[in-house]
């Protein structure tokens, strides 16, 4: 048996603090745990990750800044992810998937939801999230968030407020689209009570998951 799980949503929602809190939860229940992020987590992933974040790149076009992600995130299945899955109550969790370029650049930069979930499914040959998590906030509560932690905007986070808006709606298509795998979370309520939903949601899927990947 294994697990592939995925948290979204925009910068400032909370993801890292939720997947840090669930992976102690399911190590403590003998699961074996693989925390990892996008775009990064393989050494290539992480270099294409610098050139992605860094503001000198600023010019980036939409359609590049696509693709060095969907490059970064074929070599984290296939180096990683993958072979994880294979193991023996193996569980993955991602700081972000496939779901963050429909959203981000198949929303926030317009280059359509379809063409960017087609392109998806072959730099991923295919493999979608058992669950994922979207962490859903607006925009001027996301960034206070950000603010209060000191972190200094990357080259994603420089964009405007109509960009995050227009990602953020279309995380809540995505929801709608796939209600089978994707579950909305309002980030707005306390630390305790969106780890508790993300907890019961899980449960359900390990007591009901049968079979495993090949």
């Amino acid at each position: 048996m294994s697990l592939f799980v995925t948290f979204e949503g925009i910068d400032g929602t909370g993801k890292s603090t939720q997947i840090n809190r669930v992976r102690d939860w399911l190590s403590a229940e003998g699961y074996d745990v693989l925390v990892s992020r996008e775009p990064g987590g393989s050494e290539l992933g992480e270099a294409i990750r610098s050139i992605l974040l860094n503001p000198h790149w600023k010019n980036m076009s939409a359609r590049t800044e696509f693709f060095l992600y969907s490059a970064s995130r074929s070599q984290l299945v296939d180096e990683i992810v993958k072979p994880y899955l294979s193991k023996p109550r193996a569980i993955v969790l991602l700081d972000r998937y496939d779901d963050s370029s429909t959203a981000y650049q198949g929303g926030g930069r317009a280059l359509g939801l379809e063409a960017v979930e087609s392109i998806n499914s072959f730099a991923t040959v295919g493999l979608v999230p058992d669950v994922t998590f979207v962490l859903d906030l607006n925009y001027e509560t996301a960034l206070e968030r950000r603010r209060l932690t000191g972190q200094n905007a990357d080259r994603l986070e420089e964009n405007n407020h109509e960009f995050f808006e227009l990602t953020r709606a279309a995380y809540h298509k995505l929801c709608r689209r796939h209600p089978e795998r994707m579950y909305l979370i309002d980030a707005t309520n306390s630390e305790e009570s969106v780890f508790a939903e993300i907890c019961s949601i899980l449960k359900s899927k390990l007591f009901s998951y049968a079979g495993s990947r090949k």
